[in-house]
């Protein structure tokens, strides 16, 4: 290591530059979850547009060769030249990162794309990428190489990473490919993952690609989601020729919350949907390209669809802009403190009948066979990092947690016939949870009492003898210290042993297990006979050949057999 140190050591890295030295920083990491994370930044560009209502169909094809393509029938990339660089819209979102439509531009009210860095970097970690976009009654087609634009010459055979290249020097060209009919328009990307990036073991994982489609087609009703595999790999579904799959669903998350359950129906699915208003500062860029702190009026809407089934399993999927968010955020922290505000308030209406007592309930006894999907809706959202898998809007908590509280309490309070007899069968489950994971833990702190008395030391007062012959042992139970001292005169230290217990001591006959072993006289006994009570007694482990119980004929007398 050199020990001066300057600015010529500094590295300013331009553009996807960038990317390429650290792509773990943009796609998580190089092996197939990253492989399959650029996938899904060019799948939801397409899923981005039809959420807003343009293009009904997309289609996703691995091809033989290794590369993936992703179609879609939306208002296609624009293809005119945008004014601060002079570039046209497809190279600037493949070329340029934080460049993209969904700036607050107008041009997307909720989007699951944020950044405008997902198709440039796909682009930057690809070794080939073809895009083609159809608009204004043409075909426009440009190419790039790990994120250059330029030409590649495939010399009239299928398309290929390792065909001749040729950049573009002076100014790029978006090349006029043919013609279409007029009104039709999509955008069709085909891309090959870069060997220089990616593990050699990386590849795209059919099976999550299914799941994510379906995923897709449920959040987004009326869209339709077609798989095609073509790589012909042993042991999946395309290993005889190609295999396709679609996926279209009407009813959306309703649906897709009964897909989810793995258990029969307890509740109907119940929808509970609204909205509300907040306001945030935000930079905003001016005419002028300067940003200006702008304070902005966002709506969030809200749709969650629940469920409750007859088993003990919870299900929960949780979205943004119909992009999942597995490890929660600010609008699952909302469904769950609606949740258990509402249970507790009904619970707490309903105590007499319910027998619930002083006891409170828990989130684990609510959840118990819940199924749940949790969608918002609302434009710029915050999330942590570029992968989008928590949610960091506050205000959106707050306005889950109302739609959530008002439409589980109507659901509840209801007083149609089938509503109401969901409702009481929802409660008595949620009951029936709290008082067995109250019992369950009596019963575990029941038997750590018992563990910790059967393993302790022995007690005080007990006047043990000197033999280790369990055979010719005897242990003497006598009433009170008075008559310790009066055996002790008349015993044999030798192998008879004293343990003094006061007169009457609990009626175990009659008292539960727990009231047994916090009874000290009880617990004196089965310490010092050292056998264990209850399942865990071993009459192998006395310590002593013959239990004596020593009283007189007064009415002090213990009338109730010891807990041995």
């Amino acid at each position: 290591m050199a020990q001066d140190y300057s600015a010529r050591h500094l590295q300013v890295l331009e553009g996807l530059e960038a990317v390429r030295k650290r792509p773990g920083m943009y796609i998580g990491s190089t092996d197939s979850r990253g492989l399959m994370h650029c996938l899904w930044e060019i799948i939801d560009n397409s899923v981005d547009e039809a959420l807003g209502g343009h293009g009904d169909r997309i289609e996703v094809v691995l091809h033989a060769d290794g590369s993936v393509e992703v179609r879609d029938t939306a208002r296609g990339i624009p293809v005119d030249i945008e004014p601060r660089t002079g570039l046209s819209g497809v190279e600037v979102v493949f070329t340029k990162l934080h460049a993209g439509g969904k700036f607050g531009g107008g041009s997307y009210a909720a989007s699951g794309g944020l950044h405008g860095v997902g198709a440039s970097v796909v682009n930057a970690l690809s070794s080939r990428l073809d895009v083609e976009v159809d608009r204004k009654g043409k075909t426009y087609r440009m190419s790039f190489r790990r994120g250059e634009p330029g030409v590649f010459d495939d010399q009239g055979g299928a398309p290929s990473p390792d065909a001749p290249f040729t950049p573009f020097e002076r100014s790029s060209e978006l090349q006029v490919a043919g013609k279409v009919k007029a009104g039709r328009s999509g955008t069709r990307v085909r891309y090959w993952a870069d060997p220089q990036i990616f593990v050699k073991d990386a590849s795209f994982t059919y099976d999550e690609l299914v799941s994510r489609a379906r995923q897709t087609a449920f959040l987004v009703p009326g869209l339709t989601m077609v798989v095609r595999d073509e790589r012909g790999l042993p042991g999946t579904a395309g290993e005889d020729g190609p295999h396709e799959e679609v996926f279209a669903y009407s009813g959306g998350i309703t649906e897709y919350a009964e897909y989810l359950a793995p258990d029969a129906a307890l509740t109907d699915v119940w929808r509970l949907q609204g909205s509300g208003s907040f306001t945030e500062t935000v930079p905003v860029l001016d005419d002028r390209g300067h940003m200006v702190s702008t304070e902005v009026e966002r709506e969030c809407e809200v749709d969650v669809a629940v469920r409750w089934g007859t088993g003990y399993e919870t299900t929960s999927r949780s979205f943004v802009n119909i992009i999942a968010t597995p490890k929660g955020g600010t609008h699952v922290a909302g469904f769950d403190q609606a949740l258990m505000k509402v249970f507790r308030k009904q619970l707490e209406v309903n105590a007499r009948r319910l027998k619930v007592g002083n006891d409170k309930v828990d989130k684990d006894d609510i959840t118990a066979g819940l199924t749940a999907v949790v969608t918002v809706r609302l434009a710029e959202p915050q999330f942590e990092g570029q992968t989008k898998e928590v949610l960091g809007t506050s205000a959106v908590r707050a306005i889950v947690s109302r739609v959530v509280e008002k439409g589980l309490t109507e659901r509840l309070t209801s007083t149609h016939r089938g509503d109401k007899a969901q409702a009481s069968l929802l409660l008595d489950k949620v009951v029936s949870e709290m008082k067995s994971r109250i019992s369950a833990r009596l019963h575990k702190e029941t038997q750590r009492r018992k563990n910790a008395l059967e393993s302790s030391s022995l007690p005080a007062k007990l006047a043990d003898c000197r033999t280790n012959d369990t055979a010719r042992s005897e242990l003497f139970i006598v009433e009170g210290d008075s008559a310790l001292g009066t055996a002790k005169l008349a015993r044999s230290s030798d192998h008879q042993a004293l343990l003094p217990i006061r007169g009457k001591i609990l009626n175990v006959q009659k008292a539960s297990v727990s009231d047994m072993l916090s009874n000290a006289e009880c617990a004196a006994i089965i310490q010092v006979i050292g056998a264990g009570s209850g399942r865990s007694f071993d009459l192998d482990m006395a310590r002593y050949g013959k239990v004596i119980i020593m009283t007189d004929a007064t009415s002090t007398a213990p009338t109730s057999a010891p807990c041995c």
